[in-house]
């Protein structure tokens, strides 16, 4: 017997309610609002060659109650997806009508014609299949014929990603939707071997719970009840029980569905089980970039190499790790580098493996329009006044006391005359302290010591207004730095964000006393609950911010505690986060222009970190790469396209003291890394380079290739040592004469024509024929020095390689790095040659001597490392 049998219609309204449906309505924390077309309601996420447009459901007239064409819908990206952000839009969909609400808020059952996307399992998914419905997990053989339960909110699984918009007045419509991996949903369990959908659903009406049928069933052509406040055709159909108690609501919008099927990018953990090869450390700014290294080393079928990387630890402890011969650490990637006097096990070099940055993105909302601002600008100072907690927060005009160390500062950001005059506000409105929570508005950071805070802090205190503000001097409008973080106390660079002002007012702000056993108890140090750095790391600094869910918490003392800060609602936002532009690129986060060298405001574009990275000036003492920060008259002072938080990734290798076996698989991995035809060619697929990083410069590839031919040289029994010295620098592109040996020195001379002038250099290589190798990591120096200067040597307390002395890059930028360019990725040419780096054909006297184990190079396409633990590390959430 049918359970819609007639005689037993109870109707209640059609809006009924339990605490899943108030699960689900507050999950969609996405600002509904109507717009005129063209207009974006969120920042694009980038789409690749597996974006695709699909046929939609056909549009809704209300007016002639007819369907009539087919609709379109589009999704960024569909293949080797990890936990990131796609695209996703539609055009010849019904218009949305109702008021400006906010999905979760008050209204959303009065906005008509919504549109609802999921993310769901397989790739013909039922209702049950899919992510924060009602019905998620339910039997698939009932469907909409059961109870509605919670939405998707059983831990391990992260809450619901369902996400809802309108369509615009021309019919189109846009959203970002988080995509979750296995990681995040271990019950949806979407993976390289599971692929999932999206499912868009556009809400047309029809009578889903049967209240107009003699019999109770649903009748999706009666759309007489659609177009009112908490019809059938609104946000209040979602959740919606019927006479027989089933939460049938959502039925007849399921018949308008439109499915796209995703794929996921294989993770470490689906490699073949191995021996581990390599154990390697730090460096979380470029955890998306190893992550797909890692992934395409494992399943190189040629010549796999298995990888455990450890992305959680930070740039620091790898390098102190490194440094000490802690077995986990058998490379450290790194952006600065180590002391070169500090002691090392093993003798070392750095391999420059791509360019990362420092971003700084936000969410902040026009309380007008309750959309989504997508331009910002923020200089120095700004960011120092963010990180020294030096805005007013807890101000109020009718306070009668204020706190010393910020008294008389701007309640936050969106009131400081400095931002105001940098960012005017042209067709919008910047919130008020009163329309976001002003405490909400300090920005979202990592804690611990890195790379990353040092610097950016290291960038804050090269200029000269901000490190005038630090110091105690107040901008022309009359704001100071927060008394606590004077750089008498706290001096800019830092390593790690920590707190430093707890104090509070004197009394309660009205002036009466303080109560020691009331609510305001804690009162005397209320600047300690504002901030609070994540100490879990950048991927829950992503976490937080697309949570809209600030650090702070409230400094009143209610039920034994000070509640965690309210998440932000969207259309309310203020709310600003510190991260690397890996992260920010794959959540389409919008970020803020930063001033370079020329003063040119700038975003962390790939273009704009390219450009930045050929502007890095060498350090001799090291051989890393920097921007010259607050230096004049430099290339990066002269280009008003780079990027300035560019930061460069270097992995630290050894170069002797390690097995062959060890050291050839750490080479053959640096070498895919390196190589333009994998590692270095942007791109989703295992083995390239992710969205979010630049590719190496030419002067980057010319010293990976002599810090990787050191690292093979070091193998013991190898063949002899060849150690090469350049005259130079060499450029690129001369003419290459017959090399002349004399005694164990071999001279090439290299004719290079510039501008008609006709300059011969000359390289010169010594071959050490030690009968084996170079245990003791004595392999001599690799310069690009002058002729006539002192070349450079290693030892076993620093990275091979590095010169005593040796060039930076001129004024102009024009010179190589100083430790030595000896080659770089040769063209794609066929046979074995390929693989030779061309400065190593130019000493091809040497490579003889040096043996078959100076020729082996890594085949192309994408060696990597594989993700396994080998013992406790942090659970990883993002990439993996």
């Amino acid at each position: 017997m049918s359970p819609r049998e007639p005689g037993v219609r109870r109707r209640r309204g059609l809006m009924v309610y339990g605490a899943a449906v108030l699960a689900w309505t507050v999950s969609f924390m996405t600002a509904l609002v109507l717009l005129p077309p063209g207009a974006h309601t969120t920042a694009v996420a980038h789409a690749d060659s597996s974006s695709v447009t699909v046929a939609g459901p056909q549009k809704w007239d209300p007016a002639t109650q007819t369907f009539g064409d087919h609709g379109t819908v589009s999704v960024s990206q569909t293949q080797n997806l990890t936990d990131q952000v796609v695209h996703i839009s539609w055009t010849g969909f019904t218009p949305s009508t109702g008021p400006v609400v906010n999905i979760g808020g008050i209204g959303w059952q009065n906005v008509i014609y919504p549109v609802i996307v999921y993310q769901c399992r397989g790739t013909q998914p039922k209702i049950t299949d899919c992510y924060g419905s009602t019905h998620y997990g339910q039997d698939p053989a009932k469907g909409f014929l059961q109870a509605n339960q919670d939405t998707g909110l059983t831990i391990p699984d992260f809450p619901g990603n369902q996400r809802a918009a309108v369509t615009h007045a021309d019919g189109s419509g846009a959203m970002d939707l988080e995509v979750y991996t296995a990681n995040e949903s271990p019950s949806m369990a979407c993976d390289v071997g599971h692929p999932c959908s999206v499912v868009v659903e556009p809400l047309y009406g029809g009578d889903s719970l049967g209240y107009d049928t003699s019999d109770g069933s649903p009748d999706c052509s009666d759309h007489a009840n659609d177009a009112y406040a908490g019809g059938e055709a609104t946000g209040g159909v979602i959740g919606g029980i019927d006479n027989f108690d089933f939460g049938s609501g959502e039925q007849c919008a399921w018949n308008y569905r439109t499915v796209i099927p995703i794929s996921f990018a294989p993770v470490p953990g689906a490699c073949t089980a191995a021996a581990t090869d390599v154990l390697s450390e730090g460096m979380p700014m470029l955890d998306r970039a190893l992550t797909q290294w890692v992934v395409g080393a494992c399943l190189s079928g040629s010549n796999p190499v298995n990888v455990i990387d450890s992305t959680t630890l930070t740039e620091p402890s790898a390098r102190d790790d490194f440094l000490a011969g802690q077995p986990g650490a058998d490379v450290a990637f790194t952006s600065r580098p180590a002391d070169p006097a500090a002691s090392s096990a093993k003798p070392y070099t750095y391999v420059p493996v791509g360019n990362t940055g420092i971003a700084i993105a936000y969410y902040v909302d026009d309380p007008g329009t309750n959309l989504p601002i997508t331009g910002m600008k923020l200089n120095a100072r700004l960011v120092a006044k963010l990180l020294t907690q030096s805005y007013d927060t807890e101000h109020l005009p009718s306070q009668q006391v204020d706190i010393a160390s910020v008294a008389g500062n701007p309640q936050c950001l969106f009131k400081d005359p400095e931002f105001l005059a940098l960012n005017p506000a042209n067709g919008f409105t910047w919130p008020s302290c009163q329309d976001v929570d002003a405490m909400s508005t300090l920005p979202v950071v990592a804690g611990g010591k890195s790379d990353l805070v040092h610097q950016l802090t290291a960038w804050i205190a090269a200029d000269p207004d901000a490190a005038a503000f630090l110091g105690g001097a107040a901008d022309q409008w009359g704001m100071h730095v927060d008394a606590y973080y004077k750089t008498s106390a706290y001096p800019f660079p830092i390593d790690s964000f920590i707190p430093q002002d707890a104090s509070g007012p004197p009394t309660s702000f009205d002036g009466t006393p303080i109560d020691p056993k009331g609510s305001n108890r804690d009162y005397g140090r209320l600047k300690s609950y504002e901030w609070n750095p994540i100490q879990s790391g950048l991927d829950d600094v992503v976490r937080h911010l697309i949570q809209n869910t600030a650090t702070c918490q409230s400094p009143d003392f209610v039920n034994n505690t000070h509640a965690k800060c309210n998440a932000e609602v969207i259309g309310s936002r203020g709310l600003l986060a510190v991260m690397d532009t890996g992260r920010a690129a794959a959540f389409s986060l919008p970020t803020a222009a930063l001033p370079n060298g020329t003063g040119a405001y700038v975003a962390p574009t790939v273009p704009a970190m390219t450009a930045a990275a050929q502007d890095y000036v060498t350090d001799t003492a090291t051989g890393t790469q920097s921007l010259p920060w607050g230096t004049a008259h430099t290339a990066y002072t002269g280009d008003a396209a780079a990027y300035p938080l560019t930061l460069p990734a270097y992995a630290m290798a050894p170069t002797s003291g390690v097995a062959a076996a060890k050291a050839t698989k750490i080479a053959d991995f640096l070498a895919s890394v390196t190589d333009n035809r994998s590692g270095q060619m942007a791109g989703t697929a295992p083995g390239e380079l992710a969205p979010g990083y630049a590719a190496i410069t030419a002067d980057q590839a010319k010293q990976a290739g002599a810090a990787i031919t050191k690292i093979r040289q070091g193998v013991p029994g190898g063949g002899p040592t060849v150690t090469v010295t350049a005259t130079g620098p060499v450029p690129t592109g001369g003419v290459t004469g017959v090399p002349t040996t004399s005694g164990t020195v071999v001279s090439t001379p290299v004719t290079v024509v510039s501008n008609g002038k006709t300059t011969v250099y000359q390289i010169t290589s010594t071959i050490n024929n030690n009968n084996g190798g170079n245990g003791n990591g004595n392999t001599g120096g690799t310069t690009a020095a002058p002729a006539g200067s002192a070349t450079g040597s290693s030892s076993s307390k620093g990275a091979a390689g590095v010169p005593s002395s040796g060039t930076t890059r001129s004024l102009a930028g024009s010179t190589a790095p100083a430790a030595a360019a000896v080659g770089a990725a040769a063209p794609d040419t066929a046979g074995p040659a390929r693989y030779l780096l061309p400065t190593l054909l130019v000493i091809g006297v040497v490579l003889v001597a040096a043996g078959p184990a100076g020729l082996l190079l890594s085949a192309p396409g994408g060696l990597g490392a594989r993700l396994r633990s080998v013992r406790p590390r942090p659970t990883r959430r993002f990439g993996k």
